[in-house]
């Protein structure tokens, strides 16, 4: 097994947080509006929803995948997934309560290589329901395993 190398984790967080910054915002032909890339997307690559910093392998897997998200989100033009939810935002108060806000999730797969069987998941988020502005909130690798093959779609298309 390979040993996780922190100087190759390091340059591809800097190289990927750069690639970051210079995409400020993207149509997205899906959703039919501008999705912006601000600090919580990039925030969210290295930090899970409870604000503890994932694994560093997890980090260099969703840094790697960046750079195909932007084409993903700029090509998309179907939502795979969609999620709506009432959650807690921003910090608690004096009193230990957080306000509430309606929160979106959109997802959209793509097949990166059929050679490799790599499919990624890019999730595009909304708050604040109809008023609230979209952004890119993650990528991440998506399959199925059968067998400790990865599966990326079903081998007939009758299958689905």
């Amino acid at each position: 097994m390979e040993k996780f190398n922190l100087e190759k984790y390091k340059k591809l967080k800097q190289q990927t947080e750069l690639e970051y910054k210079k995409v400020v915002g993207i149509h997205c032909p899906a959703l039919q509006a501008e999705v912006i890339f601000n600090s919580d997307g990039f925030h969210h690559l290295r930090y899970d929803s409870c604000r503890t910093e994932r694994h560093k392998k997890s980090q260099s897997i969703k840094f790697l995948y960046f750079p195909k998200a932007v084409e993903v989100i700029q090509k998309s033009t179907t939502i795979q997934e969609y999620r709506r939810s009432i959650c807690p935002i921003g910090k608690p108060n004096k009193n230990g309560l957080r306000k509430t806000s309606a929160i979106e999730w959109f997802a959209f797969w793509s097949i990166i290589s059929f050679a490799k069987k790599i499919r990624i998941r890019t999730v595009v988020r909304r708050v604040g329901g109809d008023d609230g502005y979209y952004h890119f909130w993650s990528v991440m690798p998506f399959w199925n395993l059968s067998h400790s093959q990865r599966i990326i779609g079903s081998k007939e298309i009758e299958d689905e």
